[in-house]
């Protein structure tokens, strides 16, 4: 091989590499210029409920003091809310950043799920591409650095619940229903409890006020055994790397940023010993077995 030969290989070889460093410079930057909008979804309510009122009211009071990153959309309808999503989305030239779906689980139903309104999502519901036609319409505002929240009861819970009268044994196929707002949302990161999920003051703080069990006689019943046992656990599912990470503990920022802890729940002894003491006052007879029976 001549020398000008190898010569002419070499300029080639820096320019191509010069070529691909301007390229990645290029991406980063635009990477790096994208805006990033967090968003707060909550039911319109019909009659006055305590849980999403309070979340709502604290997400609209953070909205005051962060204007230009947090939106809180109160829907009626998966549809209504990709609506509302989308428009500030195009005004904003944004993409989405983080989204939560602030949601009631319903135990009676024996599944992991969450709702947009009307709208129930389940591990089968998520699948259904007639149903779920609008929410993936935010697939190409969302990529693998958007974090998604499902804030319900029991939303990302992998336990099975125990056969009841004539209803079998039921696993509730929170994975499943991870997995599939993920691929949804374009391969989105998402989050969701194995628990039960809180709205006290202070939610949007960073602190741990998603924490702790709800008062009712019933949740005091051993059919909640499998509930209380994961108390403070949620679960990751990364999109980017099809797999699901070791189990957080979340919160939320004033600006509606997804936050991990650096300590679980039960780290703390006061929480540990508090949860022994419950599990030793489960009783048979707590939960009215009749919510089974109700439709859903």
């Amino acid at each position: 091989m001549t020398t000008r030969l190898l010569l002419f290989i070499m300029i080639c070889l820096v320019c191509n590499i010069a070529k691909a460093v301007d390229v990645n410079d290029s991406i980063a930057k635009n990477h790096k210029s994208v805006v990033r909008l967090n968003f707060l979804v909550s039911p319109k309510q019909k009659k006055i409920d305590p849980a999403p009122l309070s979340f709502q009211l604290q997400a609209k009071l953070m909205r005051l003091f962060h204007k230009k990153a947090l939106y809180v959309i109160i829907a009626n309808s998966s549809e209504d809310m990709v609506s509302q999503v989308l428009y500030i989305l195009k005004k904003r030239n944004a993409m989405i950043g983080n989204i939560w779906f602030d949601s009631h689980g319903h135990f009676n139903r024996r599944r992991s799920l969450f709702e947009i309104g009307e709208d129930e999502y389940n591990w089968r519901s998520i699948r259904d591409s007639s149903f779920t036609k609008y929410l993936r319409r935010l697939e190409d505002y969302c990529d693998s650095n958007t974090k998604a929240g499902i804030g319900s009861c029991y939303g990302g819970a992998t336990y099975s619940l125990p056969a009841i009268e004539e209803f079998p044994e039921c696993r509730m196929n929170g994975d499943s229903l991870m997995i599939g707002l993920s691929e949804l949302l374009n391969n989105a990161t998402v989050y969701a409890s194995e628990s039960f999920v809180m709205t006290r003051p202070g939610i949007l703080n960073a602190s741990y006020g998603f924490f702790g069990n709800p008062a009712k006689k019933k949740f005091r019943d051993i059919i909640y055994g499998p509930v209380w046992e994961k108390l403070g656990e949620w679960n990751c599912y990364s999109g980017a790397k099809k797999e699901f990470e070791k189990p957080v503990t979340v919160s939320l920022r004033q600006d509606g940023r997804i936050h991990c802890k650096p300590k679980e729940f039960l780290a703390f002894k006061k929480n540990r010993k508090r949860l022994e003491e419950k599990l030793t006052k489960l009783k048979r007879g707590n939960y009215n077995l009749s919510y089974l029976y109700q439709e859903g």
